[in-house]
């Protein structure tokens, strides 16, 4: 049922003042969105927030677990702490990942967080820093310090907001996180209301395990007084084989909102694969790999100017410049000119071989121009 990792798990944790804006709103008539586990599937949750087209004064609330596995959870967690509008609960991976921060601010990652998924997370950092490391553990610090004060559940008058459930055996404000973010079919196969006035709404476990339908949430048979289900289960699973997505909520009108994962986060469609590849050598093969696509398309570029008859900086290099026909030029023909007919642009030191002006991709090239006899320098 409960964590068996050497954890410290905290007590119960409940920020007033997030539930008593959320409840003001749902007063007004604003939407309250509930959204099951993102795990770091960054391009489905925005396209998930996209479809719930959201006011001004709505609101998303995560049920936890936003990172783990999936390609991009530095990035899941860089557009909610952007977005006032996002609301998180700790679930039971951002209490692992907690536990690579150590007392004095250092990063060393925890093992067991790492073999759970933890492995695609730090990767991610490693590949939004570019490589650097000093980077990468700064950011993970400082979210790490932003997850560890997120509440562990929120309490409305006609829900319960948790990542995992509750235990049927104890008082339901005295749980703490053992039971709040691990807790599974001990929770769901209770036959009775843990709470007779509030639906409790869940993540954590996914809907191919807690009903009959994959991709599709889970609603409990036991009702409530006022007909609602007694728990509804929102992670119908991101990286599920059979229906892949990510679920929202309406907590006012019970509307389900529903979006498949991006074809181009369907990581898990490798055989034997147990996280997003962003993991494999935590990232660095993806900067690796960026790197030969980065030269791949230079070499392109190179061999397509070459094939419209556009003379390269290399090219030139090739060549004695005082052997070269009296009517080339480098640069202009409104710039001043030197001895040697080459122009020279301002600031450059006439007694140069060749003009240096590097480019944004970092290669420089020039082009003929038959009409003014001359060739012009160009950036690409």
């Amino acid at each position: 049922m409960g964590c068996k990792l050497d954890l410290a798990l905290g007590p119960s944790y409940r920020d007033a003042h997030i539930e008593a804006d959320l409840q003001g709103r749902l007063d007004e008539g604003k939407n309250v969105w509930a959204v099951g586990d993102v795990h770091g599937h960054l391009g489905t949750f925005r396209a998930l927030i996209h479809r719930l087209k959201l006011n001004p004064e709505d609101r998303v609330v995560c049920l936890g677990d936003m990172i783990d596995r999936g390609p991009d959870s530095a990035g899941v967690i860089d557009y909610i702490r952007s977005n006032p509008q996002i609301i998180c609960l700790k679930g039971n991976h951002e209490l692992m990942a907690i536990a690579s921060l150590q007392n004095d601010g250092n990063v060393e990652l925890w093992q067991p967080w790492v073999e759970r998924g933890g492995r695609s997370t730090w990767g991610s950092y490693i590949v939004r820093s570019h490589g650097d490391l000093y980077d990468a553990k700064k950011q993970f610090a400082m979210d790490a310090m932003w997850m560890d004060n997120l509440p562990n559940h929120i309490v409305l008058d006609a829900f319960r907001l948790v990542h995992a459930g509750y235990d049927p055996r104890m008082p339901l404000d005295l749980q703490g996180d053992k039971e709040l973010l691990w807790i599974r079919n001990r929770f769901y196969d209770h036959q009775y209301p843990l709470d007779p006035n509030r639906a409790v709404v869940f993540g954590h476990s996914t809907t191919t395990t807690v009903g009959p339908d994959p991709g599709q949430v889970v609603k409990s048979q036991i009702r409530l007084s006022d007909g609602r289900p007694s728990w509804i289960a929102l992670d119908i699973g991101a990286y599920n084989h059979v229906a892949p997505g990510l679920a929202a909520l309406n907590l006012s009108t019970l509307q389900v909102v529903k979006q498949a994962t991006l074809r181009s986060e369907r990581w898990f469609d490798v055989p034997n694969c147990r996280e997003a590849s962003v993991g494999a050598h935590f990232g660095l093969d993806i900067l690796r790999s960026s790197h030969r696509r980065e030269m791949v398309s230079a070499l392109r570029a190179k061999r397509k100017l070459k094939m419209a008859g556009v003379v390269l900086q290399e090219d030139l290099d090739d060549y004695n410049m005082d052997s070269m026909p009296r009517h080339v030029f480098v640069a202009s023909p409104r710039l001043n000119q030197s001895p040697n007919n080459v122009w020279h642009g301002p600031g450059t030191d006439p007694s140069e071989q060749h003009l240096r002006l590097p480019g944004p991709t970092g290669f420089r090239i020039y082009r003929q121009d038959s009409a003014v006899s001359s060739i012009d320098v160009l950036h690409v």
